[in-house]
């Protein structure tokens, strides 16, 4: 067996979509994406190299990610989300490493990274262990040269996330919808009820998701990607069928039927109580029953009448609809994946989060994709947590708690390697010092 180079993309991307392992990350479009951002402080460049046997058959590929470090001037590789290999086929996983290697020096790489699309351990949904950790494959890698870089539990500690809720949505929409935590049910079928609507966007929109972006990192506190990321991205991946847009919506008109259609029902359910009390053959227990429902309405009249005048204002300043949340998602292989959120602090109440990601798993079903993948949680799992939340929303929707292997590293030059090990603290101090910077601001 061999390494080439330069697989063209029609090849490349063919083994890896097929792959049990696939990620778009390692998509050759990915690989142009990253190149063509401008958003990026350094440039990247890429190369897509495979393993082929005598015949000419591919038997592993890696999208190569490289990029120069400061200071040092020397290249580091980055394999985002690993080798696509069958990491259990010990021979071959041994031959692609050995030709990695000289690829790796004649690049006059530093080290290279990977980080598996490989779980770690079986977990159930709320995080416990139910499985055995796969701790042989750790030790196969260390063996062969890796250093594994630990198991971090922080959402942003890693270049890819360690922990996902993955769901496997090829059951009916109706068996998905019922293993939803019943909040989750309940907050989708609210935005339903309320008007909101979610539709996939085009280019032209991308405007609009980025301003709701910058809304969400000044609530949130994080730096966001400029609209230039975003349009290459869409450009990049669009065409293949790797990037969708949706956007959720409120429609006033709707709601603004829905809450005066609700009160109709309210007061219809009132007369008929007030009838009831009227009939003296009621018991005594009967009667406190339906006074009891009495009140109930009569308490539910005053909120839908309150609302009824919100939305009545609302109508009247907005008759097109207000935008309250969108999102990109990504497709490759058998997996969707929810990549970038961004919502509106404008009637968050009415819960167009939970619509809208609804909305894009069941599309990702109705394309044939088996999973969907919410990208990225924090390992912990207690309430103490800062993004709790984000964790409790995305495990609402059924997944399951995935935790990968992690980063491992391979060191080609061990002096240069020390010396970025030391110089990496101090980026992270520098970036964890823009982030509060925001913060304050």
């Amino acid at each position: 067996m061999k390494l080439i180079t330069n697989i063209q993309r029609e090849r490349f991307n063919e083994f890896v979509k097929n792959h049990k392992i696939s990620h778009f990350t390692q998509s050759y479009e990915w690989g142009v994406f990253k190149t063509t951002s401008i958003a990026c402080t350094t440039k990247w460049d890429f190369d897509t190299v495979g393993l082929v046997d005598e015949s000419g058959k591919l038997n592993a590929c890696a999208l190569v990610l490289i990029r120069y470090l400061p200071v040092i001037k020397r290249p580091f590789l980055y394999i985002p989300r690993g080798f696509v290999i069958d990491f259990d086929n010990e021979e071959l996983l041994s031959i692609f490493i050995n030709a990695f290697e000289s690829y790796a020096k004649n690049k006059k790489a530093i080290f290279y990274k990977i980080d598996p699309d490989v779980k770690y351990v079986e977990r159930d949904i709320d995080g416990n262990i139910k499985g055995a950790k796969n701790e042989a494959l750790i030790t196969n890698l260390e063996n062969i040269g890796f250093k594994h870089l630990g198991f971090s539990q922080s959402f942003d500690s890693t270049i890819q996330p360690r922990y996902t809720f993955r769901l496997n949505i090829e059951p009916d929409v109706k068996d998905l919808l019922e293993e939803c935590h019943p909040k989750t049910r309940y907050n989708i079928k609210l935005a339903q009820k309320k008007g909101v609507e979610v539709y996939e966007a085009t280019r032209d929109e991308l405007p609009i998701f980025e301003e709701i972006m910058k809304v969400t990192s000044e609530r949130q506190g994080f730096l966001t990607r400029p609209l230039s990321y975003f349009e290459n991205m869409y450009d990049q991946l669009n065409p293949s069928g790797m990037c969708k847009l949706y956007l959720a919506k409120l429609n006033t008109k709707q709601a603004l039927d829905n809450v005066k259609s609700e009160l109709a029902t309210n007061v219809k359910m009132v007369k008929e109580y007030e009838l009831k009390l009227e009939d003296d053959s009621l018991t005594q227990k009967r009667r406190n029953k339906v006074a009891g429902q009495l009140t109930q309405e009569k308490n539910k009249q005053k909120k839908i009448t309150a609302q009824l005048i919100e939305i009545q204002d609302l109508f009247a300043k907005h008759p097109e609809g207000i935008y309250m949340s969108g999102i990109l998602t990504t497709h490759f292989g058998n997996k969707s994946w929810y990549l970038y959120g961004a919502s509106s602090n404008l009637y968050r109440e009415f819960m167009p989060n939970y619509l809208i990601q609804w909305h894009a798993l069941t599309m990702a079903k109705k394309d044939n994709y088996e999973f969907y993948d919410f990208f990225g949680v924090s390992g912990r799992t207690d309430e103490k947590d800062p993004l709790h939340g984000l964790h409790r929303f995305k495990k609402g929707f059924g997944g399951e708690f995935t935790e990968f292997i992690g980063e491992f590293d391979y060191v080609v030059s061990p002096v240069l390697y020390f010396a970025w090990e030391t110089m990496l603290p101090m980026f992270k101090r520098y970036k964890n010092m823009l982030k509060n910077t925001r913060k304050s601001s």
